[in-house]
């Protein structure tokens, strides 16, 4: 299965517990991280290769603090190297799931094993069930062919499916030939959210949830709540798998020492895995058995060796972000997510010059006349580091806390047998690539707000800023959730998608291969109006400097132009203008279709939640002025 995916696909979307079909429609369940960096030896048992795990281990500190584990690790990649057998051939094992599989020709279920490798060949095709089952804290198990048919033989031979070829469920039916009990699966996939104590199809006839965990193997049931009824789902169901994942850009430090820097420099080219070691050292209080290491490590780049104290502070600094400068902090504290957001904020709008750090480089554009009541500035990213870390998954709903439980939620999840203290890790890619950084100005948005306070508080209300509250990935402020949030998030976000939009066509990548990251908040002692496109996807698509080169002041002022042009009237108006109270998956969209402002999911850190195109240019209708940058639309007269 190695060959057949790339190794970011096991961040997402095909990460461990996730239903991966190959090329051949046989569906296989991802295997847990117990079973990664594993190949055959000369005896042909499949060990775990030390060499392959010293050489997969990613440094990136601050979301190792984030997340709460020491380390994190590559995804191993499968290569042929008979000189190097260690690192040969290892492979990410899938098993078989579902199981149960039906004869094309008879009807017949049979039931296989996770580790079958081979379906019978005889009396007809045999293929892969289209239903399973999963509970929504996160288990999976066959659909129960035996309880839903009222079968009471002893044993699970004799289940027939018959199929008439309907429209809907009803039209299958699985009976036991034997004791020639049976039902149709009508109602089987009903999930019912309507009442206090949620109910499903299974639960209703009495079958519950086990708390299989099949990517863990045979033995992995842990049980389950009654809380979590079991559901039964087709096996193509875009709900039953919802990756967690979580990235940073690595930030350098940017204090004033340039002694520190330097040993930064040196341990960022070093293996990661010496720099881990000396980690654990200091991590058990064992300062000059950490600092001895690091010393042996940078003693052939350095004349004159550095102190204990510089080298010291270089390690604590590490990936951190200082500041050579004060900046403020916010007044109202901000929720995890949103301090790790905050720090590459302070980065992201500062200047890094090349020879501070390889990872992240960033230079000033400038901002065209026109565009300056409107932007503070305009950073040019040459060159940044992504990480991105995958740390569990949700089925049926995604969780409205994510981090909630870290680091044993997805230890526990993960592992048959988690590991402890400083040997916990979880799976990460990083990549390199480019963006523009730019952000909006303070005194303007504060402008823009007075002017039209009373038609942004009727847009929205109550209602709609309670359901923006309540999804995590628009990472709200911990308190004071009002409609000046809403209205701020709305405008900035719209806006990254925007130019999204228009740089698919002015830079070479396609809206799949761009990104945003967004810097949101309306604290006033600290507000954050910013945004970070960028790619990391150099290397496939494009050329490096595609994208980087049109945040220069001469080429990104007629690029937001022509993004505003367009949005200025979609193919969908006036219905997609109208007020309608929400729009979206989870109604928390405003004016915003497929046809002016969503974006592919893999670009929008949203999934697509939180627009509304009348912020920046207005509506088609009376209302075109209340548009934040609806005077620069060609032919608009303010």
């Amino acid at each position: 299965m190695g060959s057949e995916m790339r190794l970011g696909q096991l961040i997402a979307p095909f990460g461990p517990g996730s239903i991966y079909t190959d090329k051949n429609g046989v569906p296989t369940v991802i295997c847990g991280l117990d079973h990664w960096y594993k190949n055959a030896g000369v005896d042909g048992i499949f060990k775990t290769s030390p060499e392959a795990v010293n050489a997969s281990i990613l440094v990136e500190p601050r979301l190792a603090e984030l997340l709460g584990i020491s380390h994190f690790r590559q995804p191993p990649a499968y290569i042929r190297d008979d000189n190097n057998p260690t690192l040969s051939k290892l492979t990410i094992p899938g098993h078989r799931f579902p199981r149960w599989y039906v004869n094309n020709a008879s009807g017949e279920l049979r039931r296989l094993n996770l580790e079958t490798k081979r379906v019978p060949s005889n009396e007809g095709f045999w293929k892969p069930v289209r239903f399973m089952a999963v509970c929504s804290a996160g288990h999976l198990s066959d659909f129960p062919w035996k309880l839903w048919a009222g079968c009471t033989c002893s044993n699970e031979t004799g289940l027939v499916l018959h199929d008439s070829g309907g429209v809907d469920l009803g039209s299958i039916k699985v009976q036991c030939k034997y004791c020639h009990n049976g039902k149709s699966l009508a109602g089987a996939t009903l999930i019912d959210r309507t009442s206090e104590s949620p109910s499903t199809g299974l639960s209703k006839v009495g079958i519950v949830c086990a708390g299989e965990r099949p990517w863990l193997g045979n033995d992995a049931i842990e049980g389950c709540s009654s809380s979590h009824p079991l559901a039964a789902v087709m096996i193509n169901q875009s709900n039953i798998y919802f990756s967690k994942t979580v990235s940073s850009i690595f930030l350098p430090d940017l204090t004033s020492n340039d002694i520190v820097r330097q040993i930064q420099k040196v341990l960022m080219e070093i293996e990661p895995s010496e720099l881990y070691l000396a980690d654990i050292f200091f991590k058990l209080g064992k300062i000059q058995g950490g600092l001895s290491g690091l010393k042996d490590i940078i003693e052939p780049y350095f004349v004159e060796q550095p102190s204990e104290d510089d080298i010291f502070t270089a390690y604590e600094n590490l990936g951190q972000g200082k500041l050579s400068f004060v900046v403020d902090s916010p007044k109202t504290p901000d929720s995890g997510l949103l301090a790790f957001r905050r720090a590459e904020f302070n980065v992201l709008r500062n200047e890094v010059q090349e020879g501070i750090s390889s990872e992240l480089r960033i230079l000033p554009a400038g901002v065209s006349n026109a565009l300056k009541p409107f932007f503070e500035k305009v950073m040019l990213v040459e060159r940044l580091r992504e990480t991105k870390v995958f740390y569990g998954f949700d089925r049926l709903e995604r969780s409205t806390d994510p981090l909630k439980g870290m680091p044993e939620s997805a230890l526990n999840q993960l592992f048959i047998k988690p590991p402890k203290n400083y040997d916990r890790w979880l799976p990460a890619v990083k990549n390199y690539g480019e963006g523009i950084y730019f952000e909006l100005s303070e005194s303007a948005i504060l402008d823009w707000i007075g002017t039209n306070s009373e038609w942004l508080k009727k847009r929205y209300d109550t209602n709609f800023i309670s359901r923006m509250s309540c999804e995590p990935l628009l990472l709200p402020p911990t308190s004071d959730v009002d409609w000046l949030w809403a209205a701020r998030y709305q405008l900035v976000h719209t806006l990254s998608h925007l130019m999204i939009n228009q740089l698919v066509f002015e830079c070479g990548y396609s809206s799949a291969s761009l990104k945003e990251r967004l810097f949101i908040s309306s604290d006033k002692q600290a507000p954050m109006a910013g945004v970070l496109i960028y790619t990391a996807s150099g290397d496939s698509e494009g050329s490096m400097g595609g994208l980087v080169r049109l945040g220069r002041s001469e080429l990104f002022e007629p690029v937001l132009r022509r993004a505003l042009s367009r949005a200025s009237w979609c193919s969908a108006d006036p219905v997609c203008s109208e007020d309608m109270g929400g729009t979206g998956s989870r109604l928390v969209n405003k004016s915003a279709c497929h046809a002016c402002v969503l974006l592919p999911e893999t670009a929008c850190e949203t999934i697509n939640n939180g627009l509304d195109r009348a912020v920046i240019v207005g509506t088609p209708t009376d209302t075109r002025s209340v548009g934040f940058l609806s005077s620069l639309i060609g032919g608009f007269i303010s």
